[in-house]
């Protein structure tokens, strides 16, 4: 069975914990770690070249913040990956498709 290639966008408390749940699955693999920052991380990449990755991610999971990140990079995003988008402000997750 082929694993669920997933991508974290942002790697704060949320995009951290997003790692943790995704190694307890044996059915996902996380396979990038996109952020504005550069990172100390095995799976970094950076923010600008994410749109490379399209056909290397099943999902990519939206994990900045609500107030400034989700409400520019969903819409943006949205338009060449499969996403959920997860906030510290909701309590489900909304799982868009292009």
């Amino acid at each position: 069975m082929n694993k669920i290639r997933i991508a974290v966008v942002g790697y704060g408390n949320l995009g951290k914990g997003a790692e943790k749940a995704i190694a307890g699955n044996n059915d996902q693999e996380l396979v990038a770690v996109f952020s504005r920052r550069e990172l100390e991380h095995s799976l970094y990449q950076p923010l600008t070249g994410i749109t490379d990755w399209r056909d290397k991610v099943d999902v990519l999971l939206l994990c900045g913040g609500s107030a400034t990140d989700l409400p520019k990079q969903g819409p943006e995003l949205a338009a060449h990956f499969n996403f959920i988008e997860r906030s510290t402000f909701q309590s489900c997750a909304l799982v868009r498709r292009p």
